[in-house]
């Protein structure tokens, strides 16, 4: 069951009824009657039906009402966690002349069969019999009679709660029934939501002139079951605390408790030792900062006590604003703590006031400054409980940055590499700070030797006298080196031209440039009348230079030639058989045989070469035969046959 709500936070705890003191007035005997499965469960709390199939019961006020007087209840109600299909039936608050009356269980809502009578039903459960709609309804039905399709469905069926399809959900809820006299108009609310209405003579219609009725709640269920409960109106409360509660303020609490019945005593209790037991206390001034629970009570007139309302208020202390700021410079944040306190209380608002109009209202703001000069800067606070606090003012000098670069550089290995830093602003820079990959170094020009190829990002920074650090520029830097190659030597036919290729570099240059046809690109062609040796010097992108040659041995041809004998020992000199084919662009194949005429070698390589293994196992000392055809540069075949002298 809800409890009273106030500005800080509240909680319920449920109390049973109440034994008054010797100076209370006498409250009422119960003034309930209760029929069929209808129990008391608290002095003001009453459960209509178990979680039982076919249940009824109904509980009745003793004391009649004239409706020809307004009337504004308020009931806390209670459908049952049986959602859906599983739970029914429903409930009714009745107006009827007879305080003895009992209605039918299930689709009834124990209210079926009251004649005459005046319902307010709230339906579970959708009977297609009675033309219920398949949302839990509300709707005004007279004597007795539950179906929507009757001249005695006088206003609804609407959904008893406006977002919500099902109310069977193990929750309490809030009817408030009113009816307006002097207009003769009935309004239904459920949580505060606007339900329905309905303008009618009730007293002529209905009660044939008499417009005096008992009133009651009516529940019951069928074939399937819910616990249904309602409570009359029993809650203590007061009006909203003052937004500001600080030290040595006064506080008024004023009550705003809601009593179906007259509320015959009031129990405050501040949390300080102090009490009262009046409906409007004194106003009270704590003696101390502190958080302070307040509970308050009421008693009804039939005896029950309400559940406690309690408040937990704090008295705040004044807190006091302060901050550090750090260096100021411009585009930089400004470095700021925010050193503030509050003895008891929580920080709520906080204006921080700059001079040149800027307002900032975080606890730790981001303030920049586009211009140097001098600026102020305020920091005034206020707390959850409205305590305000001293403004805190700090001058501030705000500085220039500098700005600073450097270009980026290419050297090789072994040479220095020179960066120098330009002041870009004119502001004056104490001191230059610098990351060379992972080399720190200092000063406006800095000179480092690498031998060994990068490439890596170099960072330059500054500081001016002022302590403002410029931003910081990346340019990559590269170490470079070339590593000329010219190929293998070999050989070639007289005349016959022949493709050189060189690496290591992105420029080259052959020397001498005889017989080439380009001597400055990487791979030119050479027509040679004789031997020759070609030097190669590559070029980095940043010059760096490397040298390499090659040697040409020139024959007369096509021919092929091969070596009269090799001794393969491993000694490093004559230890394979290679053949010299100047003129041969294509080698179909070399073989060599032994004495019985069994291959142990064959190629088609040009440039490979037989170190006297056959199947990985040398072969023995003596007098090989050996084979070649080959393809010359004009296409023609060109074979030779031959004998060689293998000597271990």
């Amino acid at each position: 069951m809800p409890g009273s709500t106030s500005r800080l936070l509240t909680s319920v705890t449920i109390v049973l009824c109440h034994v008054l003191s010797a100076n209370a007035q006498t409250p009422q005997a119960n003034p309930y009657v209760m029929h069929g499965s209808a129990v008391q469960n608290t002095c003001n709390c009453y459960t209509l039906t178990p979680q039982e199939t076919f249940q009824a019961g109904q509980v009745w006020n003793k004391n009649e009402i004239d409706l020809t007087q307004s009337f504004d209840y308020h009931f806390n109600v209670f459908l049952g966690c049986n959602s859906g299909t599983n739970g029914a039936d429903g409930m009714a608050f009745v107006l009827q002349p007879i305080n003895t009356s009992q209605g039918s269980t299930g689709e009834g809502l124990g209210f079926g069969g009251i004649v005459p009578s005046l319902g307010v039903t709230i339906d579970t459960y959708q009977n297609p019999d009675q033309n219920d709609p398949p949302y839990d309804h509300i709707a005004f039905q007279s004597n007795g009679d539950v179906n929507h399709a009757d001249a005695n469905n006088l206003a609804g069926p609407v959904q008893v709660l406006p977002n919500q399809s099902d109310i069977k959900d193990c929750a309490w809820h809030v009817l408030e029934v009113k009816w307006d006299a002097p207009t003769m108009t009935l309004v239904a609310y459920m949580d505060g939501n606007f339900r329905l209405s309905m303008t009618k003579d009730i007293v002529a219609t209905i009660f044939s002139g008499n417009p005096t009725v008992f009133w009651g709640f009516t529940a019951a269920t069928g074939g399937s079951d819910n616990l249904q409960q309602f409570c009359t109106s029993l809650n203590a409360g007061h009006s909203a605390l003052p937004a500001k509660t600080c030290e040595k303020d006064t506080i008024v609490f004023r009550d705003s408790s809601t009593s179906f019945g007259s509320i015959l005593q009031w129990y405050w209790n501040f949390g300080d030792g102090d009490t009262s037991m009046q409906q409007n206390p004194p106003p009270h001034v704590y003696p101390t900062p502190g958080v302070y629970i307040v509970t308050q009570n009421i008693l009804g007139n039939n005896g029950c006590l309400s559940d406690t309302n309690k408040t937990v208020l704090t008295i705040g202390t004044y807190p006091v604003a302060s901050f550090t700021a750090g260096n100021a410079c411009t585009g930089r944040t400004l470095p700021l703590v925010n050193t503030s306190y509050d003895t008891v209380g929580l920080f709520a608002d906080w204006t921080w006031t700059l001079s040149d109009g800027r307002i900032f209202t975080d606890s730790l703001p981001s303030i920049v400054f586009a211009q140097p000069g001098a600026y102020t800067l305020s920091l005034h606070v206020v707390s959850a409980e409205g305590c305000a606090s001293n403004t805190y003012t700090q001058l501030l000098s705000v500085n220039p940055t500098p700005q600073v670069t450097f270009a980026p550089d290419s050297v090789c290995t072994g040479t220095p590499l020179v960066l120098t830093g330009t002041n870009t602003t004119g502001i004056p820079v104490q001191q230059w700070y610098w990351l060379l990959g992972q080399r720190p170094d200092s000063g406006q020009t800095v000179t480092q030797v690498y031998d060994q190829e990068a490439v890596f990002n170099a960072s330059l920074w500054a500081m001016s006298p002022y302590g403002c650090l410029s931003d910081t520029v990346t340019q990559q830097v590269s170490i470079q080196a070339s590593h000329a190659f010219a190929g293998n030597d070999t050989s070639d036919a007289l005349g016959y031209p022949i493709q050189l290729q060189a690496t290591g570099g992105t420029t080259y240059t052959w020397s001498p440039p005889t017989g080439l046809s380009d001597p400055s690109i990487a791979n030119p062609i050479a027509v040679l009348t004789t031997d020759t040796r070609y030097t190669v010097t590559a070029y980095s992108n940043a010059g760096c230079a490397s040298q390499a040659s090659v040697f040409i041995k020139v024959y007369k041809g096509p021919a092929i030639y091969v070596p009269s004998a090799f001794t393969p020992n491993g000694d490093g000199v004559n230890d394979v058989l290679r053949l010299v084919a100047p003129g041969i662009k294509t080698l179909v194949y070399f073989r060599v045989f032994n004495r019985w005429g069994n291959e142990v070698y064959h190629s088609t390589d040009l440039q490979a070469a037989w170190d006297g293994t056959a199947g990985g196992r040398p072969v023995p000392s003596g007098t090989y035969v050996w084979e070649v055809l080959g393809i010359d540069l004009t296409g023609k075949p060109l074979g030779e046959r031959g004998t060689v002298l293998l000597a271990r």
